[in-house]
């Protein structure tokens, strides 16, 4: 009679444990890095999406905007404002209210394509026209006035080099003076020397608080949502825009010569939005959108 053969103990050995747990833990990172990567996808998606979809929004509502800016003929300090754009386009000295890199002026040399070159003067983050008044019984302006409209981008409160994730659209009424100008149809008193830091002040902490603004006599949560056109999602978010005015000439729509009515001047407006910052300092979703605008002089 043979011997008994011996039976192989129940349960797994420590090898076989021990590999089983290594296989564990490499189908688990897979299958954490596939779903990292998934989300980080969806997130990327997400921002490119709402990039996008601001970016449009708020390059739509500058320039409609823009077109509606109406020149102011003569200045009391002798300047003149051709197509209702101050700044970037009303005097070079406009670069000393607004120091620093957020809010930099600068004049570029263009090549045209037929050959030829022109000048080119650029403006970040801030845009200030001329446009009539709205009628309204909390400002007391009417259609015969003319107003300062803006749109500013306030910096970071602690660096003044960087911008904050919010655009704001303020309105302010020229400043009191008794010097009275002439313009044809119209008798206006205002201080139209714009060359005045002070009266376009923004205070990176309240942006809201200047108190030359029509909207300063309303409550904050009032100026809030008359005055912010968008606030991005993180505070790391940012939003900037440029603006160019090209000195050359743009294609006339009038036959007549010299029309005043009809001496259009070209911008581009540039806006970009960029949102969900990484620890590399790059941004998941950003998108750059730009669209021309011709503003008829209008005097």
């Amino acid at each position: 009679m043979c011997g008994s053969l011996s039976k192989r103990p129940k349960g797994f050995t420590l090898v076989e444990a021990m590999i089983g747990m290594a296989l564990l833990a490499v189908i688990i990172g897979v299958v954490g890095e596939s779903i990292r990567m998934a989300v980080r996808a969806h997130r990327r998606g997400e921002a490119h999406r709402l990039s996008q979809q601001l970016g449009r929004e708020l390059l739509n509502k500058i320039a409609h905007e823009m077109a509606t800016s109406i020149s102011v003929g003569l200045l009391p300090n002798g300047g003149e404002l051709v197509s209702g754009v101050v700044y970037p386009d009303y005097a070079l000295a406009l670069n000393t209210p607004f120091p620093g890199n957020l809010y930099r002026r600068e004049r570029v040399v263009k090549n045209l394509p037929g050959g030829g070159t022109t000048n080119v003067d650029r403006v970040y983050n801030r845009l200030i026209l001329t446009v009539p008044g709205k009628r309204s019984a909390q400002f007391k302006d009417s259609l015969s006035d003319y107003v300062f409209l803006e749109f500013v981008v306030p910096p970071q409160v602690a660096n003044n080099d960087l911008p904050q994730n919010r655009l704001f659209r303020r309105a302010y009424r020229f400043q009191a003076d008794p010097l009275s100008t002439l313009i044809p149809g119209l008798q206006l008193q205002g201080d139209y020397e714009v060359v005045n830091g002070a009266h376009f002040a923004v205070d990176p902490a309240d942006p809201l608080s200047n108190p030359q603004m029509l909207e300063g006599a309303l409550t904050p949560a009032q100026k809030l949502e008359r005055c912010l056109l968008v606030e991005l999602p993180h505070l790391q978010d940012e939003v900037q825009f440029s603006v160019e005015h090209d000195t050359a000439k743009v294609t006339r729509t009038s036959p007549l010569p010299r029309d005043p009515a009809y001496e259009p001047a070209l911008f581009t407006v540039t806006v970009r939005v960029s949102i969900d910052k990484q620890e590399n300092n790059k941004f998941l979703g950003s998108q750059l959108i730009s669209q021309q605008v011709t503003i008829k002089s209008g005097f």
